[in-house]
């Protein structure tokens, strides 16, 4: 082999070497997207690479894997979403929280205090069918059936309460650090919310739940 083919065989290994750089120095970054308020995870968001052409989309638990380099940034975008641009120098993977997106609308006249329920009478007919007793011409079976149907509703109207109130600790521990409350003070105004509300609150998705919770301990802690 002579000189010529030598530094030949030489510029072409360090042109295919050059070309696999940028390649080598992309990494694998993840995280989940949830909503700021609720830290409920949110699927569907948009991540794309910014001027780039590469992007995913969360799964249903909110999490993401892209493959992009630490230079790159990262843009989450989501209808009802404010969006987000993440730079990945420095990155590590975590919680990305995205804000609601709040239209503004042309000024109203308002009560001078918002009503503690505003969901009051959306669900009379539920409460009303749920309250009807069982006409005693009904057969045994028939009337064991409406009871265990009627058992099976009740169960699942209350399951989203116990998972915010009862089984996560977090609202609660976020409600007496943020108003300062002991805890009997805590369960004082919890039970004033239930009895007043009882008509609605099994009925609510969690986000509404926990809005009308803060909105019940706000307005008695005014």
């Amino acid at each position: 082999m002579d000189k010529a083919e030598v530094r030949i065989g030489i510029f072409v290994f360090m042109s295919l070497l050059t070309a696999s750089w940028p390649a080598s120095a992309q990494e694998e970054f993840r995280g989940i997207v949830v909503d700021s308020a609720s830290l409920n995870a949110l699927p569907s968001v948009n991540v794309q690479i910014k001027n780039g052409t590469r992007g995913t989309s969360t799964d249903e638990k909110g999490t993401f894997i892209i493959h992009a380099t630490s230079g790159d940034t990262l843009v989450f975008t989501l209808v009802g979403y404010e969006g987000l641009e993440l730079p990945l120098q420095g990155y590590e993977a975590g919680m990305i929280r995205l804000s609601e997106k709040y239209t503004l609308l042309e000024v109203v006249t308002i009560d001078e205090f918002m009503p503690e329920n505003r969901y009051a009478g959306m669900f009379e007919e539920q409460n009303a069918r749920l309250k009807k007793s069982i006409p005693f011409y009904f057969s045994k079976a028939r009337k064991e059936k409406i009871k265990f149907q009627t058992l099976k509703e009740e169960n699942l109207r209350v399951k989203t309460y116990v998972d915010v109130v009862v089984n996560d600790p977090g609202l609660k521990a976020g409600l007496m650090k943020k108003h300062s409350l002991s805890e009997d003070e805590y369960y004082d105004i919890l039970t004033l919310f239930n009895e007043r509300h009882y008509l609605v609150m099994y009925y609510l998705t969690r986000s509404e739940l926990i809005s009308l919770i803060n909105t019940f301990f706000e307005a008695r802690l005014r």
